[in-house]
């Protein structure tokens, strides 16, 4: 075990003990990881914050009922991801329903201008993508995601998703089958 998987296993055997300065630095530690992790899946310092906040409220207040310490990390990684994914579904429910409201209150005056017509064209375009996204099973939206987006590793996927990274590979590439596959059923 390295010198620093050792400092951080005496942090959260500390921790987990009751000790806040130990707590406290973990905390310090957790943030610096996940924070480009977590930046990457939403793109926006503000968001990064809010999720890292609620993933370290989530780590001190279950860091007793880990039941085993060499599992932190994945654990940690977990806790971020599921709050992740919440953050990003409370999103697409937000913008969806802005979406919704802008459509009404569009006026006819600009309807004439080429840069309305390529984003007309784009958004057209998104909602076909996210649509066939949206039928894909939840393990294959979770393997793009987590690949393209995330540019996580085959073998970190496989620590998130509890599976093999051989498992992930198989997943992914028929994940990219599927998608392909349904966006050219939607283009013809």
């Amino acid at each position: 075990m390295s010198e620093r998987n050792q400092c951080i296993q005496k942090l959260l055997c500390d921790a987990r003990s009751g000790s806040q300065t130990s707590m406290g630095r973990l905390a310090v530690i957790v943030w610096e990881r996940l924070y480009p992790f977590v930046f990457r899946a939403t793109l926006r310092h503000d968001v990064t914050e809010d999720i890292l906040q609620e993933t370290l409220l989530t780590m001190v207040r279950q860091v007793a009922s880990l039941r085993e310490s060499r599992k932190f990390w994945p654990w940690v990684y977990r806790i971020a991801w599921s709050k992740i994914q919440d953050t990003l579904r409370r999103r697409r429910s937000s913008e969806k329903a802005l979406r919704l409201g802008n459509r009404h209150h569009q006026s006819d005056a600009q309807a004439g201008g080429d840069s309305l017509l390529d984003a007309k064209i784009r958004d057209e375009t998104l909602q076909q993508v996210s649509a066939v996204l949206e039928q894909l099973s939840h393990q294959h939206r979770d393997v793009l995601r987590l690949r393209y987006y995330e540019q996580l590793s085959y073998a970190q996927i496989a620590l998130l998703t509890r599976t093999t990274p051989q498992k992930v590979r198989l997943r992914f590439h028929r994940a990219k089958k599927s998608l392909k596959a349904r966006l050219l059923c939607v283009a013809k």
